[in-house]
């Protein structure tokens, strides 16, 4: 009977100092709530589109990242965990394209990668910056979000040229 008690005490210290459970998020980081965002482009799904949400109130783990499947759908993460604190958010959309590049193999170990190229943004810039995006969502306590964002036409900014 004692060993079973001390057993039932220890376990419950265990649970109680945050062992079996613990989702490895840091003490301080707000309850996170579930956000899919959807980016349109001259009306078709936008995939392989980086979104990210600035909150407009500055505070720890302001700013959640997604990116966009081929449906055009982003869950979004902040720092690394599924979902965003609750809030009201500056979202902005960034999609790149290079163009031109070369497969190079890596002598060392067989992989490929591009080099060279030139590199475009096609969102309108308007919506890359949080100084000058108009998208904005409130995220809401326990609820979350989901909303879709229309980004326009396509266009085509040279940014410069890959390594």
């Amino acid at each position: 009977m004692r060993v079973f008690l001390l057993l039932t005490v220890g376990t419950a210290l265990l649970l109680q100092a945050g062992c079996g459970g613990n989702d490895g998020r840091p003490a301080d980081m707000p309850r996170l709530n579930p956000v899919r965002i959807t980016i349109i482009q001259d009306g078709k799904p936008l995939g392989g589109a980086d979104v990210t949400l600035t909150i407009k109130t500055p505070m720890n783990y302001g700013t959640a990242t997604g990116l966009t499947d081929a449906s055009g759908v982003a869950v979004l993460r902040t720092h690394g965990f599924d979902g965003v604190p609750a809030g009201q958010y500056t979202v902005t959309v960034v999609k790149r394209v290079v163009e031109g590049a070369t497969q190079t193999t890596n002598p060392i170990d067989g992989s490929t990668y591009e080099t060279g190229g030139s590199i475009y943004q096609t969102v309108d810039s308007q919506y890359t910056d949080t100084q000058t995006s108009t998208l904005s969502i409130e995220v809401i306590e326990r609820r979350g979000a989901t909303e879709s964002f229309d980004v326009g036409t396509a266009v085509r900014e040279f940014l410069g040229r890959g390594a």
